[in-house]
């Protein structure tokens, strides 16, 4: 069974950790720069560890070893996936192998769940490369993250962009970020419309992320806000800045190739949700972003198979992917059974384009009618 290290401990297993050479994160906690968690087999000979820490969750060790798999497998079992060990929630897992060869055994470590592995790019900027002042339009205005805007963001922030509760928790209090971490905000008018804040911090690098309001993309608010803070992070003596995103994340990477990062290489996370039938969902929805809406419409119906009650937004992704092939049953079905829940963006309904085949239908306007009504309530 494995137990947890003190902070104390942490050195014991550094070495393990060494295959993880793109991730700050596991710097970050064995240095106390962040908080983490590691889990070992032997504190003083560790030879199976997992690192809990805010950018995922790190397994090292020796896979060949039948031992030491079945420790993993019992502590997934008993600890990670019943929610009673966690960092940052007990909802969603990434899990990040080395060696690779331990995704070979993930379906006898994890049975309860399938799992597919996410391409990750990881980049390194060690000097700015965009003018980002000559970019920002009328009526947008950039700000440091500090106490006063923290304050403030509750009424400031409409779409939720900085939560306080995940800075605390990447950073142990809003105190320690302030003074370790960086950040800086786009403002239109008084609302928050992009951030970027600082993940996690190690010696003289700090890695960073980026997030805009979906009414306020394309206009290059991304590159500007991030450009801001590398800026300030070079001037407070940082010497590179990370940055994580999903390689079919075109968006995310082109924005940092954009300010100047270098992509450096690539890696795996595997996801999981903690919940099977909500993860199932998952791969619906990663299968819907590698455009294979075959297997979106497998898991799909395997998620309403398995559960009654679900969020809106699964039946509308459900309804677009059976309309795609104009299976006017299944969409329409899966329609009535989003907007029954709550669904209510009427603007973006009229604009999908995988709806068209039924506009004009008598089905088509009570859909129409009931968003209508959707929205007043909202």
């Amino acid at each position: 069974m494995l137990g947890e290290l003190t902070f104390q401990e942490f050195e014991n297993v550094r070495s393990l950790f060494k295959g993880f050479d793109y991730s700050l994160s596991i710097r970050a906690v064995l240095d106390g720069g962040n908080p983490g968690r590691i889990f070992v087999d032997d504190s003083v000979n560790p030879r199976l560890a997992l690192a809990l820490t805010i950018e995922g969750y790190l397994l090292a060790g020796d896979p060949s070893d039948p031992e030491l798999r079945e420790s993993m497998r019992q502590f997934f079992q008993d600890s990670i996936f019943t929610g009673q060990v966690y960092l940052d929630d007990n909802e969603t897992l990434s899990l990040a192998l080395h060696p690779p060869e331990w995704a070979d055994y993930l379906p006898k470590l994890i049975p309860t769940h399938e799992v597919e592995a996410l391409p990750r790019y990881h980049y390194l900027c060690t000097e700015l490369d965009y003018a980002w002042r000559d970019h920002l339009s009328k009526g947008y205005n950039v700000h440091q993250i500090d106490r006063t805007l923290l304050d403030d963001n509750l009424r400031d922030d409409p779409d939720g962009l900085i939560d306080i509760e995940i800075i605390r928790i990447a950073w142990g209090s809003v105190d320690n970020f302030l003074e370790r971490g960086a950040g800086f905000v786009v403002k239109y008018g008084s609302a928050i419309v992009a951030r970027c804040t600082a993940d996690c911090r190690s010696g003289d690098q700090i890695d960073i992320g980026v997030e805009t309001s979906p009414i306020h993309r394309r206009k290059g608010l991304a590159s500007i806000v991030v450009a801001a803070t590398l800026e300030y992070c070079f001037q407070k003596g940082y010497r590179k800045i990370g940055w994580h995103c999903n390689t079919s994340n075109l968006g995310s990477w082109k924005t940092a190739e954009k300010v100047g990062f270098k992509r450096q290489g690539e890696y795996a996370y595997y996801y999981y949700m903690i919940d099977p039938i909500d993860h199932l969902a998952e791969l619906g929805w990663h299968y819907y972003q590698l455009g294979d809406h075959e297997k979106t419409r497998q898991y799909y119906e395997r998620v309403f198979a398995a559960r009654g009650e679900n969020p809106d937004y699964y039946y509308y992704l459900a309804a677009s992917v059976w309309a795609e092939i104009e299976n006017a049953d299944k969409a329409t079905q899966y329609l009535f059974e989003a907007v029954e829940r709550g669904w209510s963006n009427l603007e973006h309904i009229k604009n999908d384009k995988d709806f068209r085949f039924l506009h004009g239908t008598p089905t088509w306007e009570a859909i129409l009618k009931h968003i209508e009504r959707n929205e007043k309530s909202a």
